[in-house]
């Protein structure tokens, strides 16, 4: 019997391997490095946005610029984790604290955003190959880029259906 019950299963692999293969899987997703910092370049020349410039890769996925001549917004997400790469450039980025009130009109349900800063947190010089999780619920902000700008890869992850909010 558990020889049998041990070929079925052999087989119903091997056969989903095959329709799989066969099917063919969708590609990887593939942007290359100068197509993205041509597309940040062109953004960037006609953009004074506190959010910056991004271009988007995949479904939570994109590479963001900030330049420092423009004042940056202090954001949390209440449902989602963010995972940012350092790419070029460096900066102070300010996690945790309270965001300063008053808070700016809400685009999303996962953004909450202040020009106005963090009151408190945890300063970090951030240079290029950091990483930094950030945690549903953390207020984060770029109090000081240096030089023209900073660019990372974000990710950002739905992770909770309850929103986390820790001011």
């Amino acid at each position: 019997m558990k020889v049998s019950i041990l070929a079925g299963l052999t087989l119903t692999v091997v056969a989903l391997y095959g329709f799989a293969q066969e099917s063919g899987a969708p590609p990887a997703i593939f942007k290359a490095g100068p197509e993205i910092l041509a597309e940040l370049d062109e953004a960037a020349r006609n953009s004074t946005s506190a959010a910056g410039v991004s271009v988007r890769i995949s479904p939570g996925i994109s590479v963001r610029r900030r330049m420092s001549g423009v004042p940056q917004y202090s954001v949390m997400h209440p449902y989602s984790v963010e995972i940012y790469r350092i790419l070029e450039g460096s900066g102070t980025l300010i996690t945790g604290g309270l965001l300063i009130e008053p808070i700016a009109e809400q685009t999303s349900d996962d953004l909450v955003r202040t020009l106005h800063g963090i009151e408190g947190g945890l300063a970090r010089e951030v240079k290029e190959g950091d990483i930094l999780v950030l945690q549903p619920g953390t207020p984060h902000w770029f109090s000081k880029i240096d030089g023209e700008s900073i660019t990372y890869m974000e990710s950002r992850v739905r992770v909770t259906t309850a929103p986390v909010r820790y001011q």
